[in-house]
């Protein structure tokens, strides 16, 4: 039996002519068939061409153009540069220090134990050691404030002391027992022999409660004379340390007795600043200091009519009151 070649050759020849004609533009491409799109409902959940959500990390992204420090980004709009606007104050800012409080010392203004009276004098006393013009009270300086180791008793230490006044001078007498007396020092020594200690706290009122030295208070030494009574007496001022010295105007006088010596003074207001008025009160002490050994100079002990005197707390000092009553 003879085969049929034709349909052979026929089928090929119409493939390749298929093909030429997708090579010419004249040839009208064919037409593709699209096949319906499936409900991707239901597909999506098992689609294994869908797919998944790509995380891009920040650093793995390129910069766009524009992101070049001479480029500008397409409808860029620069933002106003802030001008240095000080920013609010805050917490901290505000100041932390705390004032510190006033402190007020003030108080009464007469010391509440010890005192004395001044007694105004008509005529001012002559100042040379007799002691016959003070018909006044007679304050008992006994109590020993130092050297109580080196105290033998009244007849070694102790004082009869008077006080007067007037609008020039306050005035001091007194009467000293001491068996032996002994004052080979002198100016900011002076205290290191037989001598006179006088406290004066001229604004008690002002700094009642302050217990230290300020410039009110005044440490005024008076020694009777060196080497013996009335032998070159002298005064000198400790306290207040800024006008430190051997004050002028102060007139002492003084007599060697039996049993011991006098003495009489007259210091000018002037030394504290102050004028004086019937009924003035003043922190007030009157102390005698004694030195029995005349190879040495050395304060031995201190007998005072306040018997808690302390020289660095005036709130220790006794009181003197100014009257014109006798």
């Amino acid at each position: 039996m003879r085969k049929n070649i034709c349909i052979p050759i026929f089928a090929c020849a119409f493939l390749a002519l298929s093909m030429l004609a997708c090579n010419f533009p004249f040839v009208a491409s064919p037409t593709p068939f699209v096949f319906p799109t499936p409900d991707l409902t239901m597909t999506a959940l098992f689609n294994p061409t869908v797919t998944s959500p790509v995380i891009i990390f920040p650093t793995q992204t390129p910069p766009p153009a524009w992101s070049s420090p001479t480029a500008t980004p397409p409808g860029f709009q620069p933002s106003p540069i802030p001008t240095n606007t000080p920013l609010p104050p805050t917490a901290t800012s505000v100041p932390t220090t705390t004032p510190t409080p006033t402190i007020s010392y003030a108080g009464p203004g007469m010391r509440p134990k010890f005192s004395m009276v001044g007694v105004f004098f008509d005529s001012p006393p002559r100042i040379d050691a007799s002691l016959e013009e003070w018909q006044l009270d007679r304050y008992r300086m006994e109590a020993v404030v130092y050297g109580k180791e080196n105290h033998k008793g009244s007849n070694d230490l102790s004082g009869r002391a008077m006080v007067g006044w007037d609008e020039a001078n306050l005035y001091l007498g007194i009467r000293v027992l001491d068996q032996k007396y002994v004052q080979n020092a002198g100016g900011t020594n002076l205290y290191k022999g037989d001598s006179l200690d006088i406290l004066l706290d001229t604004d008690v009122a002002g700094d009642f409660y302050l217990g230290a030295l300020n410039k009110d208070d005044f440490q005024l030494g008076i020694s009777p004379g060196s080497p013996s009574p009335n032998q070159e007496p002298e005064a000198y001022l400790w306290f207040p340390k800024e006008i430190e010295r051997s004050p002028e105007g102060i007139k002492i006088a003084a007599r060697a007795r039996e049993d011991g010596y006098v003495v009489e003074a007259a210091i000018p207001w002037s030394l504290f600043d102050i004028k004086p008025f019937d009924g003035q009160h003043f922190g007030f002490v009157f102390s005698i200091s004694d030195n029995d050994n005349p190879n040495q100079n050395i304060q031995e002990s201190m007998v005072s009519y306040v018997p808690i005197r302390t020289l660095s707390d005036p709130t220790t000092w006794g009181d003197l009151t100014l009257t014109k009553s006798n």
